[in-house]
């Protein structure tokens, strides 16, 4: 593999992957307990990817949405604004305006802004690089 390019403005963390293992894991578990309620749609598709990278058990929701792939996030939009008739937006912000009318139109409004929020997401995706052994060299880092 040749040189990774590195944004300037970001900071990054090395850890062991044993480490990122065992948070991951952790990640799932709570996937399961809190999903959907307590869900972060800028957080998912990196446990998503994360877990696949490392051969690990995916969290939960991969038998809902796949491998987060945004035409997989696309088609659901496009099948929420079908059965309601308006864009994703116009739904989202027409049930925030006046509440859910029912358990149905709740659930759909939490699935469509988790949909959003990942399609968002998936459209500016930071790349994620796992490096095994030692050949790993920083030129400078924070202590």
């Amino acid at each position: 593999m040749g040189a990774v390019e590195l944004d300037p403005d970001e900071e990054y963390a090395i850890i062991p992957v044993s480490i990122l293992e065992r948070i991951l894991r952790y990640a799932t578990i709570v996937c399961q307990e809190h999903c959907p309620v307590g869900r972060d749609p800028s957080t998912c598709p990196y446990i998503v990817n994360l877990t696949r990278k490392l051969g690990l058990p995916p969290p939960p929701c991969i038998n809902d949405y796949g491998d987060y792939r945004q035409d997989t996030f696309r088609v659901m939009i496009k099948d929420l604004e079908h059965k309601y008739g308006v864009n994703i937006n116009e739904f989202i912000n027409n049930v925030r305006r006046r509440k859910p009318r029912s358990l149905e139109e709740q659930t759909d409004f939490m699935e469509a802004t988790f949909y959003v929020g990942v399609l968002k997401e998936l459209s500016d995706i930071k790349k994620i690089f796992i490096a095994r052994g030692s050949d790993i060299s920083l030129t400078s880092s924070l202590p």
